[in-house]
């Protein structure tokens, strides 16, 4: 008894905040997969197969300057963590996570909330990952006595980096799935694998804009207590660092000793190190627990993209803001009179709304976004929330 009015309950709060059209709920099957991996609204699951993931870890002796040649060949990869779980594949995109989902054609809101717990099939639950097909570099077909076909995927994780960076002498980043179904399932997915990976090459170059505008990229290429002040051993600039809001310029709020973002970024390039960054992140239980100790503001507003899902739609189009604002340059309208009205207004006890580089970036934002969404536009408050976003 009490159970059915916990249900009952359940789908009047899910019908509330999910009012969907009777069509979505026919097609329920693809809004949930969109859901609980944060893709966008053009991918829809094309097929899906129980796996097992097999990741691995980093060993051996971390390069240092002056390090020997032995020392520097000493990193490898070995067999790690293990989970089993279902691996979805889209049109441009791999997933897999642990987290059980209810994805069969009669599926409905309510019904998958039953199976997907507190996440009610939103969001990065459960460990896993969501890969754009363009970010895998290489497929192997490897021997396995347990399982028919087992693969092994290479990631353009670290494709990128500098010559004389410590991510330079990584290895490349693989991970292994073993397929879990019969002889015509397994053939059947790596068909459609095989298809989503020809044409995902199109994407590399949205790819490389997207990696390299990630903080994560110049992080891990950087050695480690490197700036961008200091030059390389050749004598040429190092890498700049690409922006991180604000606060790189203005320093972000909050008192830095309690925010102690200096070992929280040793704790994130650890494990970005051994589980790729940005578009090839893998989530293991540690993610998590990072996640709830605290982001360091450089790597905050990243994360936040790559958990909302906002990275894949940016992904889509990488050049949308800039274009944006060339194609509407000069134009003007209601929205951006009421935007010069609250300009001077957003935040202005932050030293970075008291210059023109942070009035400069916050005017861009919102008149890019109310030519985007111009149903919008601009209403009050806005303003605030973008100043806090690109703090």
């Amino acid at each position: 008894m009490f159970q059915s009015l916990v249900q009952k309950a359940q789908l009047l709060l899910e019908h509330a905040n999910n009012p969907l059209s009777d069509a979505d709920r026919q097609s329920s099957k693809a809004i949930l997969f969109r859901r609980q991996f944060r893709l966008p609204d053009s991918q829809s699951p094309t097929d899906e197969i129980s796996a097992q993931l097999v990741l691995f870890r980093l060993v051996g002796t971390r390069t240092r300057p002056g390090a020997s040649a032995s020392e520097k060949s000493a990193l490898r990869w070995v067999p790690g963590s293990v989970y089993e779980g279902r691996l979805h594949i889209s049109e441009q995109y791999l997933c897999f996570s642990t987290q059980t989902s209810s994805f069969t054609p009669g599926s409905s809101i309510g019904a998958a909330s039953a199976f997907t717990g507190q996440t009610h099939g939103t969001g990065p639950a459960g460990n896993g990952f969501t890969v754009p097909l363009s970010a895998i570099r290489r497929v192997e077909r490897l021997q396995s006595q347990s399982h028919e076909f087992a693969l092994s995927l290479t990631t353009w994780s670290g494709a990128a980096a500098a010559p004389n960076s410590s991510e330079a002498k990584v290895p490349p980043r693989k991970f292994t799935i073993e397929l879990v179904g019969s002889r015509q399932a397994c053939e059947r997915f790596c068909d459609g694998l095989k298809k989503g990976l020809r044409l995902g090459t199109k994407f590399l170059p949205n790819l490389r804009v997207v990696s390299a505008a990630c903080y994560s990229e110049f992080f891990l290429a950087s050695e480690e207590g490197k700036t961008a002040k200091d030059t390389e051993a050749d004598g040429q600039p190092a890498r700049q660092p690409p922006d991180a809001g604000l606060g790189m310029i203005f320093k972000y709020p909050g008192d830095a000793r309690k925010l102690r973002d200096k070992s929280k970024m040793r704790l994130w390039r650890e494990y970005l190190m051994e589980n790729g960054r940005n578009l090839t992140l893998v989530r293991q239980p540690n993610f998590h627990k990072l996640i709830r100790v605290g982001l360091p503001n450089r790597l905050r507003g990243e994360m936040w993209e790559l958990t909302s899902g906002a990275i894949y739609l940016r992904l889509q189009d990488p050049n949308q803001f800039q274009n944006t604002l060339k194609k509407y340059e000069g134009q003007e309208s209601m929205a951006i009179d009421e935007i010069e009205k609250d300009l001077n207004r957003s935040l202005p006890e932050y030293p970075g709304f008291q210059s023109q580089e942070g009035i400069e970036r916050l005017r861009r934002v919102l008149t890019a976004y109310s030519w985007t969404n111009e149903s919008v536009g601009y209403c009050q408050a806005m303003n605030i929330v973008v100043a806090a976003l690109l703090m």
